[in-house]
């Protein structure tokens, strides 16, 4: 494909991998530390709410700027800030070191905001309007490291301890580095080879009615989407845990989760581009309701196959869901980027301390299926509020039929 061809969009999506690796090892890290730390588990929970709050509020604020400011450098800037004090975090000693670590969440809500712009952006002028695609192979780069930065980050802290982790500045500051050239000093490449394209792209239709009830609407879909999302990757492994799995067992499932979540995510984005994206996302979330309900329950060989079906059906509308958004603010796009993302993050974080509270009094397994309650309803609310769609080339979907 062309758009991973293109220098521009791979340091964008570089970018997000990097980003996404540092913050993979937020969790891992404060467990590591914990003993000599003296932290609980209340405030190991405590650090990483802190931390999820900062960075999904701040996403917003930093869309904002982009939008207003075209501060395009700030993707590349975003990564650099995070490599700086995640290093500062690894250097102090005591409790003191938390506070560096949540302060280089800012840089993770400012590159999700404006880099998710970019990188959409970008994708519209290399593929003809397919901003659902790019979008789903933006999001596979950070999904990708969210899924293997937990073990990357074991294998160095319990090799080298927490110095290890600084192997992954090695990493991150070029990429930073690159990424501030590709989007500032060179921005003229953004433009490069797409010169002739530009007459050939039409400008899509927004698709879908427009009003506050419609972005409540909306607000409410991804909050019933996302909280199932969020809760699995974060009681998985206690589930099985508590069923006598060991850490290779249970930590298995949860990355065949998140494995399916991110190829459901690009999946979602290249049906959204040629089938519709009010269909994609219906029709996954539809397709989402019974391995949801069965994951939690379900034992033996059955058990993976319908752990990844649960993360690839959910994962599906992830892309998809941003695209809408940025569609309903097309002049505020890194702003409506910030916003949904923030809102995911933030709502996720939240539907997983409830969730927490529930399993204290009724089964986990119980709490879990409800999971599929939350997705359906999600799929109703879709059906319900957002009446239009709009297929690739700017086609009403409406036309040609479900």
């Amino acid at each position: 494909m062309r758009i991973l061809r293109d220098a521009y969009f791979v340091a964008i999506a570089l970018n997000h991998l990097a980003v996404d690796l540092l913050n993979s090892q937020k969790e891992i890290l404060l467990v590591f530390v914990a003993p000599s730390l003296g932290l609980s588990n209340a405030d190991i929970g405590l650090v990483v709410l802190i931390y999820a709050v900062v960075g999904s509020f701040s996403q917003p604020i930093f869309g904002l700027l982009a939008d207003r400011f075209r501060v395009h450098w700030l993707s590349g800037g975003s990564l650099l800030w995070m490599a700086f004090w995640f290093s500062v975090a690894l250097f102090i000693q005591g409790r003191l070191a938390v506070v560096p670590l949540i302060v280089g969440a800012l840089g993770s809500g400012a590159f999700h905001s404006a880099g998710t712009e970019r990188a959409t952006s970008r994708g519209e002028k290399l593929m003809l309007g397919q901003a659902a695609t790019a979008a789903s192979l933006f999001f596979l780069f950070g999904q990708g490291a969210l899924a293997v930065g937990p073990v990357l980050g074991g294998v160095l802290l319990q090799g080298f301890g927490t110095s290890g982790l600084l192997v992954l500045m090695v990493f991150s500051v070029p990429v930073g580095i690159n990424s501030v050239y590709r989007l500032f000093w060179s921005s003229r490449i953004a433009s490069t080879g797409i010169k002739s394209e530009a007459k050939k792209i039409r400008v899509l239709p927004a698709g879908f009615q427009r009003g506050k009830w419609v972005l409540v609407a909306l607000a409410l879909m991804v909050l019933l989407r996302t909280v199932p999302q969020v809760t699995m990757i974060t009681f998985l492994p206690k589930l099985f845990h508590d069923r006598g799995y060991s850490p290779a067992a249970y930590g298995f499932v949860s990355s065949l989760f998140m494995v399916g979540y991110a190829m459901g995510g690009v999946s979602g984005g290249f049906l959204a581009d040629r089938w519709g994206r009010r269909r994609t996302i219906f029709w996954s979330l539809i397709a989402a309701v019974v391995p949801m309900y069965y994951c939690p329950i379900v034992s033996g060989t059955a058990l993976y196959p319908v752990v990844f079906l649960a993360g690839l059906f959910n994962g599906a509308a992830h892309a998809v869901i941003v695209v809408l958004a940025q569609m309903l603010l097309p002049h505020r796009r890194a702003l409506a980027s910030g916003l949904t993302l923030g809102f995911m993050y933030a709502s996720g974080a939240f539907g997983s301390y409830l969730f927490g509270l529930a399993a204290d009094v009724y089964p986990l397994a119980l709490v879990l299926q409800t999971n599929s309650i939350l997705i359906l309803m999600a799929a109703l609310v879709l059906i319900v509020t957002l009446r239009r769609d709009t297929g690739s080339g700017g086609v009403p979907a409406s036309a040609v039929g479900w």
